[in-house]
Protein backbone atom coordinates (compact mmCIF):
# COMPACT_ATOMS: atom_id res chain seq x y z
CA UNK A 1 0.00 0.00 0.00
CA UNK A 2 1.29 3.47 -0.89
CA UNK A 3 1.59 5.54 2.26
CA UNK A 4 0.77 8.62 0.21
CA UNK A 5 -2.72 7.18 -0.27
CA UNK A 6 -3.45 7.02 3.47
CA UNK A 7 -5.21 10.10 4.70
CA UNK A 8 -2.99 11.93 7.12
CA UNK A 9 -5.95 12.92 9.24
CA UNK A 10 -6.68 9.26 9.85
CA UNK A 11 -3.06 8.47 10.54
CA UNK A 12 -2.90 11.19 13.14
CA UNK A 13 -5.89 9.71 14.95
CA UNK A 14 -4.35 6.26 14.81
CA UNK A 15 -0.79 7.22 15.62
CA UNK A 16 0.02 5.64 18.92
CA UNK A 17 1.02 8.03 21.71
CA UNK A 18 0.61 5.88 24.74
CA UNK A 19 2.64 7.18 27.67
CA UNK A 20 1.92 10.32 29.67
CA UNK A 21 4.47 13.13 29.57
CA UNK A 22 4.59 16.67 30.84
CA UNK A 23 3.29 19.66 28.93
CA UNK A 24 6.91 20.38 28.11
CA UNK A 25 7.20 17.15 26.15
CA UNK A 26 3.72 17.60 24.65
CA UNK A 27 0.57 15.99 25.93
CA UNK A 28 -0.72 12.60 24.80
CA UNK A 29 -3.65 12.92 22.36
CA UNK A 30 -6.95 12.14 24.08
CA UNK A 31 -7.94 9.87 21.18
CA UNK A 32 -4.76 7.73 21.29
CA UNK A 33 -5.35 4.01 21.01
CA UNK A 34 -4.38 1.47 23.61
CA UNK A 35 -1.47 -0.88 22.89
CA UNK A 36 -3.72 -3.80 23.79
CA UNK A 37 -6.06 -2.97 20.91
CA UNK A 38 -3.65 -1.69 18.33
CA UNK A 39 -0.21 -3.28 18.03
CA UNK A 40 -0.93 -6.62 16.41
CA UNK A 41 -0.81 -6.54 12.60
CA UNK A 42 1.46 -5.09 9.96
CA UNK A 43 -1.36 -2.76 8.94
CA UNK A 44 -1.31 -1.35 12.49
CA UNK A 45 2.42 -0.80 12.20
CA UNK A 46 1.97 0.84 8.81
CA UNK A 47 -0.52 3.32 10.22
CA UNK A 48 1.75 4.08 13.15
CA UNK A 49 4.71 4.57 10.82
CA UNK A 50 2.58 6.87 8.67
CA UNK A 51 2.05 8.91 11.83
CA UNK A 52 5.82 9.19 12.17
CA UNK A 53 6.10 10.32 8.55
CA UNK A 54 3.41 12.90 9.20
CA UNK A 55 5.79 14.62 11.63
CA UNK A 56 7.97 15.56 8.68
CA UNK A 57 5.44 18.29 7.93
CA UNK A 58 6.81 20.59 10.64
CA UNK A 59 10.30 20.40 9.14
CA UNK A 60 10.41 19.15 5.57
CA UNK A 61 6.92 20.10 4.49
CA UNK A 62 6.89 22.45 1.53
CA UNK A 63 5.55 25.23 3.70
CA UNK A 64 8.48 25.10 6.06
CA UNK A 65 11.23 24.42 3.53
CA UNK A 66 10.06 27.30 1.35
CA UNK A 67 9.70 29.54 4.38
CA UNK A 68 13.07 28.27 5.58
CA UNK A 69 14.88 30.10 2.80
CA UNK A 70 13.56 33.27 4.49
CA UNK A 71 16.13 32.61 7.22
CA UNK A 72 18.82 33.38 4.64
CA UNK A 73 19.45 35.99 1.96
CA UNK A 74 17.33 34.13 -0.62
CA UNK A 75 13.77 34.94 0.46
CA UNK A 76 12.01 37.48 2.68
CA UNK A 77 9.11 36.78 5.05
CA UNK A 78 7.23 40.04 5.59
CA UNK A 79 4.91 38.96 8.41
CA UNK A 80 6.60 38.61 11.78
CA UNK A 81 3.79 36.50 13.21
CA UNK A 82 4.59 33.73 10.74
CA UNK A 83 7.83 33.24 12.63
CA UNK A 84 10.63 33.32 10.07
CA UNK A 85 11.40 37.02 9.77
CA UNK A 86 13.17 37.28 13.12
CA UNK A 87 15.28 34.20 12.40
CA UNK A 88 17.05 36.16 9.66
CA UNK A 89 17.02 39.73 10.95
CA UNK A 90 18.32 38.85 14.42
CA UNK A 91 15.42 40.43 16.32
CA UNK A 92 14.31 37.25 18.06
CA UNK A 93 14.43 36.91 21.86
CA UNK A 94 13.70 34.23 24.45
CA UNK A 95 10.14 35.56 24.72
CA UNK A 96 9.72 36.15 20.99
CA UNK A 97 11.60 33.28 19.43
CA UNK A 98 10.03 33.32 15.99
CA UNK A 99 9.34 29.92 14.47
CA UNK A 100 10.38 27.26 16.95
CA UNK A 101 11.37 23.63 16.62
CA UNK A 102 12.01 22.90 20.30
CA UNK A 103 9.33 20.22 20.55
CA UNK A 104 9.27 16.46 20.86
CA UNK A 105 6.14 14.97 19.31
CA UNK A 106 8.16 13.81 16.31
CA UNK A 107 10.85 12.08 18.37
CA UNK A 108 8.29 10.60 20.74
CA UNK A 109 6.28 9.15 17.85
CA UNK A 110 9.36 7.33 16.57
CA UNK A 111 10.29 6.11 20.05
CA UNK A 112 6.78 4.74 20.54
CA UNK A 113 6.88 2.93 17.22
CA UNK A 114 10.23 1.34 18.01
CA UNK A 115 9.11 0.26 21.48
CA UNK A 116 5.87 -1.30 20.29
CA UNK A 117 6.67 -2.78 16.87
CA UNK A 118 7.97 -5.98 18.48
CA UNK A 119 4.36 -6.86 19.38
CA UNK A 120 3.39 -7.03 15.71
CA UNK A 121 3.03 -10.35 13.91
CA UNK A 122 5.43 -9.54 11.07
CA UNK A 123 5.32 -11.53 7.85
CA UNK A 124 9.12 -11.43 7.59
CA UNK A 125 12.18 -10.19 9.43
CA UNK A 126 13.10 -8.14 6.36
CA UNK A 127 9.83 -6.19 6.52
CA UNK A 128 10.24 -5.59 10.24
CA UNK A 129 13.82 -4.40 9.79
CA UNK A 130 12.79 -2.06 6.99
CA UNK A 131 9.96 -0.48 9.00
CA UNK A 132 12.19 -0.14 12.07
CA UNK A 133 14.89 1.45 9.97
CA UNK A 134 12.49 3.96 8.46
CA UNK A 135 11.45 5.03 11.96
CA UNK A 136 15.09 5.21 13.09
CA UNK A 137 16.06 7.33 10.09
CA UNK A 138 13.15 9.65 10.76
CA UNK A 139 14.21 9.99 14.39
CA UNK A 140 17.81 10.67 13.39
CA UNK A 141 16.60 13.23 10.87
CA UNK A 142 14.56 15.02 13.54
CA UNK A 143 17.57 15.13 15.85
CA UNK A 144 19.73 16.32 12.96
CA UNK A 145 17.36 19.22 12.32
CA UNK A 146 16.98 20.20 15.97
CA UNK A 147 20.70 20.14 16.74
CA UNK A 148 21.36 22.35 13.71
CA UNK A 149 18.83 24.82 15.15
CA UNK A 150 19.70 24.64 18.85
CA UNK A 151 22.99 22.82 19.33
CA UNK A 152 22.63 20.84 22.58
CA UNK A 153 19.19 19.26 22.80
CA UNK A 154 17.18 16.98 25.14
CA UNK A 155 18.01 13.44 24.06
CA UNK A 156 15.87 10.38 24.73
CA UNK A 157 15.28 7.17 22.81
CA UNK A 158 12.56 5.60 24.96
CA UNK A 159 9.01 6.57 25.83
CA UNK A 160 9.09 8.79 28.89
CA UNK A 161 6.62 7.29 31.37
CA UNK A 162 5.91 10.17 33.75
CA UNK A 163 5.90 13.98 33.73
CA UNK A 164 8.97 13.94 35.96
CA UNK A 165 10.82 11.83 33.40
CA UNK A 166 10.14 14.56 30.84
CA UNK A 167 12.06 17.19 32.77
CA UNK A 168 15.45 16.45 31.27
CA UNK A 169 18.43 18.63 30.50
CA UNK A 170 20.05 19.23 27.15
CA UNK A 171 22.54 16.61 25.99
CA UNK A 172 25.73 17.78 24.31
CA UNK A 173 25.42 18.16 20.56
CA UNK A 174 28.47 15.95 20.02
CA UNK A 175 26.77 13.01 21.76
CA UNK A 176 23.61 13.41 19.69
CA UNK A 177 25.61 13.70 16.48
CA UNK A 178 27.40 10.45 17.28
CA UNK A 179 23.96 8.87 17.66
CA UNK A 180 22.76 10.31 14.34
CA UNK A 181 25.74 8.89 12.45
CA UNK A 182 25.47 5.52 14.16
CA UNK A 183 21.76 5.20 13.39
CA UNK A 184 21.97 6.28 9.77
CA UNK A 185 25.02 4.14 9.06
CA UNK A 186 23.38 1.02 10.48
CA UNK A 187 20.02 1.56 8.77
CA UNK A 188 21.40 1.68 5.22
CA UNK A 189 21.61 -2.12 5.02
CA UNK A 190 17.91 -2.62 5.75
CA UNK A 191 16.44 -0.05 3.35
CA UNK A 192 15.41 -0.68 -0.27
CA UNK A 193 16.92 1.12 -3.22
CA UNK A 194 14.86 3.97 -4.61
CA UNK A 195 13.67 1.80 -7.50
CA UNK A 196 12.19 -0.71 -5.05
CA UNK A 197 10.77 1.77 -2.53
CA UNK A 198 7.28 3.21 -2.28
CA UNK A 199 7.25 6.85 -3.33
CA UNK A 200 7.33 9.08 -0.29
CA UNK A 201 9.00 6.48 1.92
CA UNK A 202 12.63 6.46 2.96
CA UNK A 203 15.01 4.59 0.72
CA UNK A 204 18.69 3.69 0.90
CA UNK A 205 19.83 6.66 -1.21
CA UNK A 206 18.04 9.14 1.03
CA UNK A 207 19.69 7.65 4.10
CA UNK A 208 23.06 7.96 2.39
CA UNK A 209 22.11 11.49 1.39
CA UNK A 210 21.44 12.45 5.00
CA UNK A 211 24.91 11.23 5.91
CA UNK A 212 26.26 13.21 2.95
CA UNK A 213 24.57 16.35 4.27
CA UNK A 214 25.67 15.67 7.83
CA UNK A 215 29.34 15.41 6.90
CA UNK A 216 29.12 18.37 4.51
CA UNK A 217 27.72 20.49 7.33
CA UNK A 218 30.69 19.44 9.48
CA UNK A 219 33.12 20.33 6.64
CA UNK A 220 34.20 16.68 6.59
CA UNK A 221 34.58 16.62 2.82
CA UNK A 222 36.12 13.15 2.67
CA UNK A 223 33.09 11.47 4.25
CA UNK A 224 30.59 13.72 2.49
CA UNK A 225 32.19 12.75 -0.82
CA UNK A 226 32.09 9.07 0.15
CA UNK A 227 28.31 9.05 0.61
CA UNK A 228 27.65 11.29 -2.38
CA UNK A 229 29.61 8.88 -4.55
CA UNK A 230 27.66 5.95 -3.11
CA UNK A 231 24.49 7.58 -4.42
CA UNK A 232 26.05 8.35 -7.78
CA UNK A 233 27.48 4.86 -8.14
CA UNK A 234 24.13 3.23 -7.28
CA UNK A 235 22.68 4.41 -10.64
CA UNK A 236 19.37 4.79 -8.83
CA UNK A 237 19.02 8.49 -9.65
CA UNK A 238 19.93 10.66 -12.62
CA UNK A 239 19.31 14.01 -14.28
CA UNK A 240 16.19 13.45 -16.43
CA UNK A 241 16.99 13.55 -20.14
CA UNK A 242 15.23 16.20 -22.18
CA UNK A 243 13.52 17.83 -19.19
CA UNK A 244 14.28 21.47 -18.46
CA UNK A 245 15.00 22.85 -15.00
CA UNK A 246 11.59 24.54 -14.91
CA UNK A 247 9.78 21.39 -16.00
CA UNK A 248 11.41 19.35 -13.22
CA UNK A 249 9.18 21.23 -10.78
CA UNK A 250 5.94 20.77 -12.65
CA UNK A 251 3.52 18.55 -10.79
CA UNK A 252 3.45 16.09 -13.69
CA UNK A 253 7.21 15.51 -13.49
CA UNK A 254 7.88 15.50 -9.81
CA UNK A 255 8.19 11.75 -9.36
CA UNK A 256 11.16 11.73 -11.72
CA UNK A 257 14.54 10.05 -11.91
CA UNK A 258 16.19 12.94 -10.05
CA UNK A 259 14.00 12.84 -6.96
CA UNK A 260 15.57 10.94 -4.07
CA UNK A 261 12.91 11.73 -1.47
CA UNK A 262 9.79 13.89 -1.57
CA UNK A 263 7.05 15.23 0.67
CA UNK A 264 3.66 15.46 -1.01
CA UNK A 265 0.59 17.63 -0.86
CA UNK A 266 -2.51 16.22 -2.55
CA UNK A 267 -5.34 18.49 -3.65
CA UNK A 268 -8.80 17.88 -2.16
CA UNK A 269 -7.41 16.03 0.87
CA UNK A 270 -6.53 17.15 4.37
CA UNK A 271 -2.91 17.40 3.21
CA UNK A 272 -3.32 19.76 0.26
CA UNK A 273 -1.12 22.82 -0.26
CA UNK A 274 -2.75 26.14 0.61
CA UNK A 275 -1.20 28.53 -1.89
CA UNK A 276 -2.02 32.11 -0.76
CA UNK A 277 1.16 32.62 1.30
CA UNK A 278 3.21 32.10 -1.85
CA UNK A 279 1.17 33.98 -4.44
CA UNK A 280 0.75 37.64 -5.41
CA UNK A 281 -1.77 39.99 -3.88
CA UNK A 282 -3.25 40.72 -7.30
CA UNK A 283 -4.51 37.14 -7.56
CA UNK A 284 -5.63 36.79 -3.95
CA UNK A 285 -2.30 35.79 -2.41
CA UNK A 286 -0.47 37.19 0.59
CA UNK A 287 3.13 37.48 -0.68
CA UNK A 288 4.26 36.07 2.67
CA UNK A 289 7.42 34.62 1.09
CA UNK A 290 9.13 36.45 -1.74
CA UNK A 291 12.55 36.21 -3.42
CA UNK A 292 15.05 38.98 -2.77
CA UNK A 293 16.76 41.11 -5.39
CA UNK A 294 20.02 39.75 -3.97
CA UNK A 295 19.00 36.26 -5.09
CA UNK A 296 17.90 37.63 -8.46
CA UNK A 297 21.30 39.24 -8.95
CA UNK A 298 23.13 35.98 -8.24
CA UNK A 299 21.91 34.34 -11.47
CA UNK A 300 24.46 34.63 -14.25
CA UNK A 301 23.79 35.91 -17.74
CA UNK A 302 23.27 33.41 -20.52
CA UNK A 303 26.92 33.80 -21.57
CA UNK A 304 28.02 32.24 -18.26
CA UNK A 305 29.28 35.50 -16.80
CA UNK A 306 28.01 37.23 -13.66
CA UNK A 307 26.00 40.45 -14.03
CA UNK A 308 28.99 42.57 -13.04
CA UNK A 309 31.10 40.97 -15.80
CA UNK A 310 28.74 40.24 -18.68
CA UNK A 311 28.29 42.74 -21.53
CA UNK A 312 24.80 41.27 -21.95
CA UNK A 313 23.56 42.66 -18.64
CA UNK A 314 21.54 45.87 -18.61
CA UNK A 315 20.34 47.00 -15.15
CA UNK A 316 17.34 48.74 -16.75
CA UNK A 317 16.30 45.41 -18.32
CA UNK A 318 17.66 42.98 -15.72
CA UNK A 319 15.63 39.94 -16.84
CA UNK A 320 16.96 39.78 -20.38
CA UNK A 321 19.73 37.35 -21.33
CA UNK A 322 19.76 35.63 -17.95
CA UNK A 323 20.24 32.07 -16.74
CA UNK A 324 16.91 30.29 -17.54
CA UNK A 325 16.74 29.19 -13.92
CA UNK A 326 15.94 32.79 -13.00
CA UNK A 327 12.69 32.75 -14.93
CA UNK A 328 11.91 29.25 -13.60
CA UNK A 329 12.52 30.30 -9.99
CA UNK A 330 11.16 33.84 -9.80
CA UNK A 331 8.02 35.51 -11.10
CA UNK A 332 9.21 39.00 -12.02
CA UNK A 333 7.49 42.03 -13.59
CA UNK A 334 6.51 41.42 -17.18
CA UNK A 335 5.92 37.66 -16.88
CA UNK A 336 2.52 36.39 -18.01
CA UNK A 337 1.04 34.57 -15.05
CA UNK A 338 -2.11 32.67 -14.16
CA UNK A 339 -4.69 35.08 -12.76
CA UNK A 340 -3.43 38.11 -14.70
CA UNK A 341 -4.99 39.20 -17.98
CA UNK A 342 -1.65 40.52 -19.25
CA UNK A 343 1.26 39.92 -16.88
CA UNK A 344 2.48 40.34 -13.34
CA UNK A 345 3.71 43.90 -12.76
CA UNK A 346 4.71 45.14 -9.31
CA UNK A 347 6.83 48.16 -10.24
CA UNK A 348 4.56 51.21 -10.68
CA UNK A 349 2.27 52.59 -7.97
CA UNK A 350 -0.54 52.90 -10.48
CA UNK A 351 -1.59 50.97 -13.58
CA UNK A 352 -3.99 52.66 -15.99
CA UNK A 353 -4.76 55.28 -13.36
CA UNK A 354 -5.70 52.70 -10.71
CA UNK A 355 -3.78 51.76 -7.57
CA UNK A 356 -1.55 48.76 -8.28
CA UNK A 357 -2.36 46.02 -5.72
CA UNK A 358 1.09 44.50 -6.25
CA UNK A 359 3.11 47.66 -5.55
CA UNK A 360 5.14 47.20 -2.38
CA UNK A 361 3.50 49.90 -0.22
CA UNK A 362 -0.03 49.82 -1.63
CA UNK A 363 -1.12 46.76 0.35
CA UNK A 364 0.10 44.63 3.25
CA UNK A 365 -0.09 41.58 0.98
CA UNK A 366 2.01 43.04 -1.83
CA UNK A 367 5.52 41.74 -2.40
CA UNK A 368 8.06 43.94 -0.67
CA UNK A 369 10.73 43.02 -3.24
CA UNK A 370 8.35 43.17 -6.17
CA UNK A 371 9.16 39.53 -6.97
CA UNK A 372 7.11 36.37 -6.43
CA UNK A 373 7.94 32.69 -6.10
CA UNK A 374 8.23 30.57 -9.24
CA UNK A 375 9.56 26.98 -9.25
CA UNK A 376 6.81 25.05 -7.43
CA UNK A 377 4.41 27.92 -8.15
CA UNK A 378 4.85 28.17 -11.89
CA UNK A 379 1.68 29.17 -13.70
CA UNK A 380 1.22 25.60 -14.98
CA UNK A 381 1.00 24.32 -11.40
CA UNK A 382 -1.54 26.92 -10.24
CA UNK A 383 -5.28 27.10 -10.78
CA UNK A 384 -6.02 30.79 -10.34
CA UNK A 385 -9.66 29.95 -9.67
CA UNK A 386 -8.80 27.71 -6.72
CA UNK A 387 -5.62 28.66 -4.89
CA UNK A 388 -6.71 27.02 -1.65
CA UNK A 389 -6.09 23.39 -2.66
CA UNK A 390 -3.13 22.32 -4.76
CA UNK A 391 -1.11 19.19 -5.45
CA UNK A 392 2.65 19.69 -5.06
CA UNK A 393 5.37 17.11 -4.49
CA UNK A 394 8.11 18.93 -2.65
CA UNK A 395 11.60 17.58 -3.34
CA UNK A 396 13.32 17.08 -0.01
CA UNK A 397 16.44 15.75 -1.75
CA UNK A 398 17.35 15.40 -5.42
CA UNK A 399 20.33 14.32 -7.49
CA UNK A 400 21.42 17.89 -8.33
CA UNK A 401 22.33 18.36 -4.67
CA UNK A 402 24.43 15.20 -4.79
CA UNK A 403 26.33 16.37 -7.88
CA UNK A 404 26.98 19.79 -6.35
CA UNK A 405 28.17 18.13 -3.15
CA UNK A 406 30.61 15.96 -5.11
CA UNK A 407 31.85 19.07 -6.87
CA UNK A 408 32.28 21.05 -3.67
CA UNK A 409 34.05 18.22 -1.88
CA UNK A 410 36.48 17.66 -4.75
CA UNK A 411 37.18 21.40 -4.83
CA UNK A 412 37.70 21.70 -1.07
CA UNK A 413 39.94 18.62 -1.08
CA UNK A 414 41.67 20.10 -4.16
CA UNK A 415 42.08 16.68 -5.64
CA UNK A 416 39.88 15.94 -8.67
CA UNK A 417 38.87 19.27 -10.11
CA UNK A 418 37.98 17.76 -13.48
CA UNK A 419 35.31 15.61 -11.80
CA UNK A 420 34.03 18.70 -9.99
CA UNK A 421 33.72 20.55 -13.28
CA UNK A 422 31.97 17.58 -14.91
CA UNK A 423 29.39 17.52 -12.11
CA UNK A 424 28.77 21.25 -12.38
CA UNK A 425 28.46 20.95 -16.15
CA UNK A 426 25.71 18.36 -15.77
CA UNK A 427 23.75 20.88 -13.73
CA UNK A 428 24.45 23.79 -16.06
CA UNK A 429 23.71 21.86 -19.25
CA UNK A 430 20.28 20.83 -17.99
CA UNK A 431 19.65 24.47 -17.04
CA UNK A 432 20.48 25.66 -20.55
CA UNK A 433 23.70 27.36 -19.48
CA UNK A 434 27.15 27.12 -21.10
CA UNK A 435 29.67 24.73 -19.61
CA UNK A 436 32.20 25.98 -17.10
CA UNK A 437 34.72 28.35 -18.66
CA UNK A 438 37.91 26.59 -17.59
CA UNK A 439 40.06 29.56 -18.56
CA UNK A 440 38.31 31.50 -15.77
CA UNK A 441 37.49 28.74 -13.30
CA UNK A 442 40.81 26.90 -13.23
CA UNK A 443 41.85 26.67 -9.58
CA UNK A 444 40.45 25.87 -6.17
CA UNK A 445 39.59 29.45 -5.23
CA UNK A 446 37.71 30.34 -8.42
CA UNK A 447 35.90 27.00 -8.51
CA UNK A 448 34.86 27.45 -4.89
CA UNK A 449 33.19 30.73 -5.84
CA UNK A 450 31.46 29.03 -8.76
CA UNK A 451 30.12 25.99 -6.90
CA UNK A 452 28.78 28.15 -4.09
CA UNK A 453 26.91 30.29 -6.59
CA UNK A 454 25.62 27.17 -8.34
CA UNK A 455 24.28 25.80 -5.05
CA UNK A 456 22.46 29.05 -4.42
CA UNK A 457 20.70 29.35 -7.77
CA UNK A 458 20.10 25.64 -8.43
CA UNK A 459 18.78 24.83 -4.95
CA UNK A 460 16.98 28.07 -4.12
CA UNK A 461 13.74 27.48 -2.24
CA UNK A 462 14.77 23.98 -1.19
CA UNK A 463 15.72 24.88 2.37
CA UNK A 464 19.50 24.48 2.14
CA UNK A 465 20.79 28.05 1.88
CA UNK A 466 20.96 28.87 5.60
CA UNK A 467 22.98 25.76 6.40
CA UNK A 468 25.36 26.63 3.56
CA UNK A 469 25.93 30.14 4.92
CA UNK A 470 26.50 28.78 8.42
CA UNK A 471 29.05 26.15 7.38
CA UNK A 472 30.87 28.60 5.11
CA UNK A 473 31.12 31.07 7.99
CA UNK A 474 29.47 33.86 5.99
CA UNK A 475 26.01 34.13 7.51
CA UNK A 476 26.73 36.90 10.01
CA UNK A 477 28.58 39.07 7.54
CA UNK A 478 25.75 38.73 5.01
CA UNK A 479 22.70 39.09 7.26
CA UNK A 480 24.08 41.76 9.60
CA UNK A 481 23.93 44.33 6.79
CA UNK A 482 21.22 42.88 4.56
CA UNK A 483 18.58 45.01 2.85
CA UNK A 484 15.33 44.04 1.18
CA UNK A 485 14.96 46.17 -1.93
CA UNK A 486 12.22 46.77 -4.48
CA UNK A 487 12.49 47.43 -8.23
CA UNK A 488 11.01 50.71 -9.46
CA UNK A 489 9.94 51.29 -13.06
CA UNK A 490 7.33 49.82 -15.39
CA UNK A 491 6.83 47.30 -18.17
CA UNK A 492 6.85 48.15 -21.87
CA UNK A 493 4.64 46.86 -24.68
CA UNK A 494 7.58 45.03 -26.29
CA UNK A 495 8.04 41.31 -25.69
CA UNK A 496 11.28 39.33 -25.45
CA UNK A 497 12.10 35.83 -26.69
CA UNK A 498 10.48 34.25 -23.62
CA UNK A 499 7.18 35.95 -24.32
CA UNK A 500 7.69 38.28 -21.34
CA UNK A 501 7.05 41.99 -21.55
CA UNK A 502 10.31 43.90 -21.36
CA UNK A 503 10.76 46.26 -18.44
CA UNK A 504 12.41 49.58 -17.83
CA UNK A 505 13.83 49.66 -14.32
CA UNK A 506 14.48 53.18 -13.04
CA UNK A 507 16.04 52.26 -9.71
CA UNK A 508 15.83 50.32 -6.47
CA UNK A 509 14.23 51.35 -3.19
CA UNK A 510 15.20 50.06 0.27
CA UNK A 511 12.09 48.53 1.85
CA UNK A 512 13.33 46.69 4.95
CA UNK A 513 16.72 47.23 6.60
CA UNK A 514 16.17 46.29 10.25
CA UNK A 515 18.79 43.52 10.30
CA UNK A 516 20.66 43.04 13.57
CA UNK A 517 22.10 39.57 13.03
CA UNK A 518 25.13 38.53 15.13
CA UNK A 519 26.99 35.26 15.68
CA UNK A 520 24.72 34.46 18.63
CA UNK A 521 21.73 34.28 16.27
CA UNK A 522 23.14 31.27 14.43
CA UNK A 523 21.57 29.08 17.13
CA UNK A 524 17.97 29.84 18.05
CA UNK A 525 16.67 30.80 21.50
CA UNK A 526 14.68 28.37 23.61
CA UNK A 527 11.27 29.75 24.47
CA UNK A 528 11.47 31.09 28.02
CA UNK A 529 8.24 29.34 29.00
CA UNK A 530 9.95 25.99 28.44
CA UNK A 531 12.81 26.96 30.74
CA UNK A 532 10.32 28.13 33.38
CA UNK A 533 8.64 24.72 33.24
CA UNK A 534 11.92 22.82 33.19
CA UNK A 535 14.73 24.69 35.00
CA UNK A 536 17.17 21.97 33.90
CA UNK A 537 17.22 23.61 30.49
CA UNK A 538 19.86 26.27 29.90
CA UNK A 539 19.36 29.08 27.38
CA UNK A 540 21.62 29.48 24.37
CA UNK A 541 24.20 32.27 24.70
CA UNK A 542 23.15 35.76 23.64
CA UNK A 543 19.45 35.53 24.55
Amino acid sequence: MNMKKILYAVSMALMVSLSGCSDFLDRVPSDALSPSTFWSSESDAQLALTGCYNKLESIYGGYNMIYWDCTSDNYFNNFSWEGYKTLSDGNNTANDTGKGFFDFLDIRACNEFLENEQKVKWTSAATENQYKSEARVLRALFYFWKTECYGDFPYFTTVLATPADGLIERTSVSTIRDFIVSELTDCIQYLPNKSDAVEGRINKQFCEGLLMRYYLYRSDYTNALKYANMIRDSKQVSIPAGVSYADCFLTANQYDSETIFDHSYIASTSMDLYDPPFLANGMGGWSSVVPTLDLMDSFECIDGKTIDQSPLYDPTEPFLNRDPRLRASIVYPGQPYSGYSKCYNSMPKQIDGQSNPDYCTNADNSSKSGLQLGKYFQAANINANNISSTTVHFKVMRYAEVLLTIAECEIELNQNLSDAIDCINMIRTRAGMPKVDETVYNNQSSLRTLVRRERRVELNGEGLRRADLVRWGTITNILSKFKVQHLDGDITNEKDNNGDYKVKVTGRSDIYTNYNFTDSHILFPIYQKYIDINPKLKQNPGY
